[in-house]
């Protein structure tokens, strides 16, 4: 769909730190810091699988962010390497079958559509970065054909697209948009085909705050909406046509924060402040996960350990936790600067 954009001046979009600038990957340097111990793993090392925990992050004084590298697995808790993103911030990350993370930056250039970079394993090397088909990416997710889905905060006739995430929790993640029409208001997933950076087609869910996806073994597509309204669409295998996921017992008006699928096949949702699993994709939760402060992206290592995110975890700091398979608990805890908040989190091979 061919969309025409004008940049905006409202006070608005000024507030929601609406960058200006053309050239994205100016915005990003890359350093390594020093090394560390930290937290000792229950497991053997011999017995650790050889894995990267990537977690983004937005500093709530500059509006800018940064994403940082762990060792997923060990007693190694501090990040060795890190990623400076000088213009917009990290909205979402995920990896490739390689093991390449993917980096969605919002609030980067003249209307603020943003881009999404891909980098090889440990951010050594920018391989790739998507420009077009894109109006505020907030996550990804591939199907086992190698398709690249990317969900979009703005619509596609948006003029502009910006976000508004001050600390202080979920709530505060709101966008800043202008459209030719009052009711393009939903976002919309971008497909593209494999090794390509230009999508091929389109998929839109009747959710106005897109900021997850996920795909099941089936290839069925589940989008999440930020404020629960609905909580998830679902397109089934091959279709275009969206259908609302049937859940039951949650929280009237939820926040949704993140999604995932976890190694028994069963739909894993941030909801307030628990993460819930739904082994049947859909009704009622079998399982929670609790002490969580505001959960905000979920990945699971090839182990089946759950890494979660904290928006802000306790006086404006956010961090991830590591909960080993078949715990309640989180073993590991991996910080990230004080005033920054964790928006996505990914594993991937070394």
């Amino acid at each position: 769909m061919q969309t025409h954009r004008r940049s905006l001046t409202s006070l608005f979009v000024a507030g929601a730190l609406l960058a200006t600038a053309g050239c994205q990957a100016a915005g990003l340097t890359t350093s390594v810091p020093p090394d560390s111990g930290a937290n000792v793993s229950s497991r053997p090392a011999s017995s650790q699988p050889h894995e990267l925990l990537y977690t983004s992050t937005l500093d709530w004084n500059t509006g800018t962010g940064q994403v940082y590298a762990y060792q997923a697995y060990g007693t190694n808790t501090k990040p060795i390497k890190t990623l400076n993103i000088k213009i917009g911030f990290p909205e979402g990350l995920w990896t490739d079958s390689k093991g390449n993370v993917y980096i969605a930056v919002v609030n980067a250039g003249p209307t603020g559509d943003g881009y999404v970079a891909e980098y090889s394993p440990g951010l050594k090397k920018n391989v790739r970065t998507y420009l077009t088909g894109l109006a505020g990416p907030s996550s990804g997710a591939f199907d086992s054909a190698g398709n690249l889905y990317v969900t979009n905060l703005c619509s596609q006739n948006s003029y502009s697209c910006g976000v508004f995430a001050p600390k202080g929790g979920a709530q505060g993640h709101l966008l800043a948009r202008a459209s030719a029409k009052p009711q393009d208001v939903y976002g919309y997933v971008s497909i593209y085909p494999p090794g390509s950076t230009k999508a091929s087609n389109y998929l839109y869910p009747p959710i106005t705050n897109l900021v997850g996806v996920t795909i099941d073994k089936s290839g069925n597509v589940f989008t999440i909406d930020l404020m629960g309204d609905p909580v998830a669409s679902e397109f089934a295998a091959g279709k275009t046509e969206p259908k609302t996921v049937p859940f039951k017992g949650l929280p009237n008006q939820p926040t949704i924060m993140g999604i995932t699928t976890d190694p028994t096949g069963a739909l894993v949702l941030a909801i307030d402040q628990n993460i819930d699993f739904f082994p049947n994709e859909k009704g009622k939760p079998a399982k929670t996960l609790t002490g969580m402060i505001v959960p905000w992206g979920l990945a699971y290592g090839s182990d089946g350990t759950l890494f979660a995110g904290n928006y802000e975890f306790e006086n404006n700091e956010g961090n991830t936790v590591a909960f080993p398979p078949g715990s309640n608990k989180p073993a590991r805890t991996y910080a990230v600067p004080y005033n920054n908040g964790v928006t996505g989190v990914a594993v991937g091979k070394e």
